[in-house]
């Protein structure tokens, strides 16, 4: 369904641009526009993502750009619970942007015709598996940014500039806040995921873990996240150590999602 994935790159574009020109000029009128963009996006990725589904006869997440694509959508899912709970729209200026260039690069690359080892979608093992990994993955990308945006603020506070950016970022309690919970969740889809993907790597093969490049960066991840949690609960490592932790953590998030790719292993699919 390539047209329809070119409609939601535009619906995307358009909230991001409106999004930005919101957090710059604080205009009201401009972050509507961003949302109802973002609101009619999403609910064309969507049902994007159903038709690839019915269409192609496979979960809609085992070729690279469908990675890609369910990425963006688990993005925008995360933003939205976020602005729910917490109302923090700057932190779509750093989203959207992301957003729309993943689903730019999920058209530019193309799904491959007759995707290869169809096979590994034969239990519902495999779209719990991929489906965890990927919300955990959005829940860090929330972690990321709301670090970025704390550190931004935090050197504008020791500085004592107060230029625009303060007055438009979230405060630090609220970025730690939201810091905090979106590691937590994060690291309980992380470990479902994981555990989802033994079961499936067991019933499919007989063994529990490969030593695969993918399956290595996955428990990094964990651990680092899981070491974020405990030190953000303590006095000593809440704040810039803990923000600076949290970016970390995203790089390893990009090594296991890209960059074992390339590493070799049983791991074809994302």
């Amino acid at each position: 369904m390539k047209s329809l994935l070119l409609a939601v790159l535009a619906a995307y574009v358009v909230s991001a641009i409106h999004s930005v020109l919101a957090f710059v000029n604080k205009r009201r009128a401009l972050q509507r526009v961003s949302d109802w963009a973002m609101a009619i996006g999403f609910v064309l990725h969507t049902t994007a993502l159903a038709a690839d589904w019915f269409i192609d006869g496979h979960y809609p997440l085992f070729s690279f750009p469908e990675t890609l694509s369910f990425l963006a959508w688990t993005m925008v899912v995360g933003y939205a619970l976020v602005r729910y709970r917490y109302g923090a729209h700057a932190l779509g200026t750093f989203t959207l942007p992301e957003v729309s260039f993943l689903v730019f690069l999920a058209l530019l690359i193309g799904s491959p015709i007759t995707p290869q080892g169809v096979g590994f979608s034969d239990t519902w093992l495999f779209p719990v598996h991929t489906t965890l990994l990927l919300f955990a993955y959005a829940a860090f990308f929330a972690v990321f940014v709301a670090s970025v945006m704390y550190l931004l603020q935090e050197r504008e506070l020791k500085l004592k500039t107060f230029t625009a950016i303060f007055h438009r970022l979230p405060s630090l309690t609220t970025l730690n806040e939201i810091a905090t919970s979106a590691a937590a969740i994060g690291l309980a889809l992380l470990t479902l995921g994981i555990a989802t993907g033994m079961l499936w790597s067991s019933s499919r093969y007989g063994v529990l873990w490969h030593n695969d490049p993918k399956e290595i960066f996955a428990l990094l991840t964990w651990l680092l996240y899981l070491l974020l949690i405990v030190y953000r609960s303590t006095a000593h490592w809440r704040g810039r150590s803990a923000a600076w932790l949290g970016v970390a953590g995203f790089v390893l998030v990009l090594c296991t999602l890209f960059g074992a790719r390339w590493m070799g292993g049983y791991h074809v699919f994302g």
